[in-house]
């Protein structure tokens, strides 16, 4: 049953891809936090732009006072008491000084000051006095009308001042509007921040819960069908799940269990092949475990939600598989084996990341050379489970190739616990029997299987070599390049 999540992202044209869902959902996390920041940055700037202009208004404003109220009157009167010549006096300059201090003030201002269009007008008529104070004393007035006079100019000049002191009150009210806007503003966008913090906070619940049913119900059915298949129920099968990054997986699945089911049925009509049919049967039953535990790893990693990591080892898993059925060949280029390798190694680095490092070293050269495969997962495989756990501190395990007469030699070693010359002894003589469950129940299984198959498909009388000492174990498998009339014989297609 879909969930209201499930059915939004359908809505939206979110595919059923998991690494869709998490961008999506990252996208409208971000949208989300982003939105109150950009508003509070927008609502900052606006009123910081406003509280700039108002008081840069201000104190240009504040500079003109002395000006008008001080300077121009003491300039007049220094000129009536005949102190300087009105030809020299100072008193057209700053009129000028003013007047333009007074334009750019209205042009910042809109135009719609009136107490500076006031302002600018009376500076008019203060100059129509000025230039009535020059003809009295050009025509050679009394004093005492000059004087008169000059308190018409103090008068008026003090007119201008009393227009620039109600324009600065008219401009401190105008901020102290624009500080309660910006408070309800502030108080808004408060709120607002509050309102998307909480439809964030419930949005990833709901992706976190979505994504988390995604990846751990297709798992479960996953590790329930893998369980089935290593009880031995091999026509079980799994649906088609909705996330896509699991579909290749399930398919694999799928086909796997059908071609081990019609291994199985195969073997019983061919009794004459019964010795080759019975070590497939074997190989076979290696895979469900190794799934089962990895599907296993899976689910504890979704459990924790660490996402990515589900995502990695899900498709090395896919991989692993895809490589394992190989279309139902038997014999692959050594790059295949490699790549096989490499899948089960990322997902066992995931699982023993503390203790677990690889290296892979084979000439490029031999890369295309056809193999038999599943030679190296097993040894590899035995190498971690028997010796690298075993082991104080991190282990490592070294594959490498090379190319001596015609033949490809293939070593896997670890720095593991190693075997006691007693243990390796026992070993060797597992690998010499042809009773694969007792070497089962001393824990080589993979060691003897890769054995016999190189024996029986290679047509050699050795298979591996193995030394070991307590500083680790070697393993050692060589194999010619072709394959021999008998070895295309046994290996036809299915």
């Amino acid at each position: 049953m879909r969930t209201l999540f499930d059915r939004l992202f359908r809505r939206l044209g979110v595919g059923n891809s998991l690494a869709e869902r998490l961008r999506f959902s990252f996208m409208v996390i971000m949208a989300l936090m982003l939105i109150p920041a950009l508003v509070s940055i927008w609502t900052m700037r606006t009123y910081a732009d406003s509280y700039h202009n108002a008081i840069l208004q201000v104190e240009r404003v504040s500079s003109l006072k002395p000006l008008v109220n001080s300077d121009i009157p003491d300039e007049m009167w220094s000129i009536v008491a005949g102190r300087v010549s009105f030809a020299d006096g100072r008193q057209y300059a700053l009129m000028d000084e003013i007047n333009v201090a007074l334009e750019d003030l209205m042009t910042a201002a809109g135009g719609n000051s009136t107490e500076l269009t006031v302002a600018r007008r009376t500076m008019d008529t203060l100059k129509g006095y000025i230039d009535r104070m020059g003809e009295q004393i050009a025509s050679g007035a009394l004093v005492a009308d000059n004087e008169a006079l000059l308190e018409e100019v103090r008068s008026v000049a003090s007119l201008v001042g009393d227009m620039l002191e109600k324009y600065i009150t008219v401009e401190i009210s105008a901020t102290t509007e624009t500080s309660l806007r910006l408070q309800e503003q502030l108080l808004l966008i408060l709120w607002l921040m509050v309102l998307l913090l909480v439809i964030t906070f419930a949005f990833a619940m709901l992706a976190q819960r979505s994504l988390s049913r995604a990846i751990r119900t297709p798992i479960a059915k996953l590790e329930r069908f893998a369980g089935a298949i290593a009880e031995g129920d091999l026509r079980a099968r799994v649906d088609k799940p909705e996330v896509s990054e699991l579909r290749g997986l399930t398919e694999s699945l799928n086909v796997m269990a059908g071609k081990l089911q019609q291994l199985i049925d195969e073997n019983r009509r061919e009794q004459e092949n019964l010795k080759r049919s019975e070590l497939r049967t074997l190989q076979a039953q290696i895979a469900p475990h190794f799934l089962y535990n990895t599907l296993d790893a899976i689910v504890w990693l979704a459990e924790a939600q660490r996402t990515d990591e589900v995502i990695h080892i899900t498709r090395a898993l896919s991989d692993f598989f895809r490589i394992s059925l190989s279309q139902g060949r038997d014999w692959i280029p050594l790059s295949d084996e490699i790549k096989h390798l490499q899948g089960y190694l990322t997902i066992q680095k995931i699982r023993y990341r503390d203790i677990l490092d690889y290296e892979i070293n084979i000439p490029g050269a031999m890369v295309n050379r056809q193999i038999l495969k599943l030679l190296l997962q097993p040894l590899v495989e035995n190498a971690i489970y028997h010796g690298i756990k075993h082991r104080r501190g991190r282990g490592v395990v070294r594959v490498v190739g090379r190319e001596q007469d015609g033949m490809m030699i293939l070593t896997v070693e670890d720095n593991g616990a190693g075997m006691t010359p007693e243990r390796l002894t026992q070993v060797r003589e597992s690998l010499a029997s042809d009773d694969a469950q007792v070497e089962g129940e001393r824990g080589c299984y993979g060691l003897f299987n890769v054995n016999k198959r190189i024996q029986l498909y290679y047509n050699q009388p050795e298979g591996v070599r193995i030394e070991s000492d307590e500083n680790g174990t070697t393993v050692t498998l060589c194999v010619p390049f072709g394959r021999t009339d008998d070895v295309q014989g046994i290996s036809g297609g299915r």
